[in-house]
């Protein structure tokens, strides 16, 4: 059983080997306890083919850590990595940014949370970093879309030639997702928009409240990831590799698409919400004119009945046998009198 001190050293020299790069052949090992002692959460290394290897012949490797293990951040502190990759990796606020230096190309791309660890609607913050053979990324919270291709990798599912076809597999995995909540939202205004159509709309607006900041939160995300992709390429597409330029282009792409379709759900929730609120003013509507109608022909009865129930003297009828039949008729006559002339108002407005 090795020592601590004889464990770190291990661990610092294998951790050194593996971020200066790939041209010595350094032997590449698998994950293990000493790459958790330095606050990895995972490790990956690939020959020329993608496909996992732990031996000498490796290409290139994916280093990911977790952000909020002091171990993992003076790792990277420590790292042969550029000055700017390490502050990118360690900056202490979160913000959504893509740049492209030297080579690197590192930032801050939004994901979800991990399902399993948190709320899955809620975006997390995906930091990255990669050049030509290394691939070193951080997270403070599980991320599911990095999830999801670590597994596929496990399963060998996945075999990613370079650290920039990793990057793009990670970015389509997590508009995957969104498009996946933007089709079963989709159905769900589809529903609502039925039971609109065929007048079986109460209840409605409970349903459709929930969807609608759903549907904001995800076309936000999509907005951000795509302009993200769309300034990238704009302002770095020169500088770029051949295969790095066409992978930003079609993810670039594929984001606009996606934000254009959340834009669509937007309009569609937008105007349910809007005829929601028209027939919910037409009901209105009509419950008033039946309360206006009932207040104008009872009206009269209620001034007449009014007269008639003072407590004074000379009061017609008063001493009369028939007198009081004789008074509701009157009203009576009065208040279909009212009726009649409402209704006439009533069809001659509309």
């Amino acid at each position: 059983m090795r020592s601590g001190v004889a464990k770190r050293n291990y661990l610092t020299t294998h951790y050194h080997s593996i971020e200066a790069g790939m041209a010595d052949q350094t032997p590449i090992h698998e994950p293990t306890t000493f790459f958790r002692d330095a606050g990895i959460a995972s490790f990956y290394a690939f020959d020329a083919t993608g496909c996992r290897t732990p031996s000498s012949g490796a290409r290139w490797a994916w280093t990911s850590y977790s952000l909020t293990d002091t171990r993992g951040r003076k790792a990277i502190g420590e790292s042969e990595l550029p000055f700017f990759v390490k502050e990118s990796l360690l900056s202490g606020s979160d913000r959504y940014y893509i740049e492209y230096e030297d080579g690197w190309l590192f930032g801050e791309m939004p994901d979800m949370q991990h399902e399993h660890y948190g709320d899955g609607r809620q975006p997390g913050y995906f930091r990255f970093s990669f050049n030509g053979d290394r691939f070193v990324s951080g997270r403070k919270h599980p991320l599911q879309s990095v999830d999801d291709i670590r597994q596929a990798l496990d399963q060998d599912l996945f075999k990613p030639a370079s650290p920039a076809q990793l990057f793009e597999r990670i970015v389509r995995r997590y508009l995957e997702r969104l498009k996946l909540q933007l089709s079963d939202l989709s159905e769900k205004l589809d529903s609502i928009e039925d039971h609109i159509v065929g007048d079986a709309w109460e209840g409605q607006s409970e349903r459709l409240a929930p969807i609608r900041r759903q549907i904001v939160a995800s076309h936000r995300y999509l907005a951000i990831t795509a302009n993200l992709l769309r300034q990238l390429e704009h302002t770095h597409r020169k500088e770029f590799p051949e295969e790095l330029a066409d992978i930003v282009e079609n993810l670039s792409q594929r984001a606009g698409a996606l934000h254009q379709e959340g834009e669509q759900l937007q309009v569609r929730a937008r105007l349910l919400q809007e005829e929601l609120m028209a027939k919910l003013a037409h009901r209105s509507n009509e419950l008033l004119y039946v309360l206006s109608v009932m207040t104008a022909v009872l009206l009269p009865s209620t001034v007449i009945s009014g007269f008639f129930g003072m407590n004074t003297t000379g009061i017609p009828f008063a001493d009369e046998h028939h007198g009081f039949w004789a008074v509701v008729i009157f009203a009576l006559t009065i208040s279909a009198v009212v009726l009649l002339i409402v209704r006439r108002i009533g069809r001659s407005g509309r």
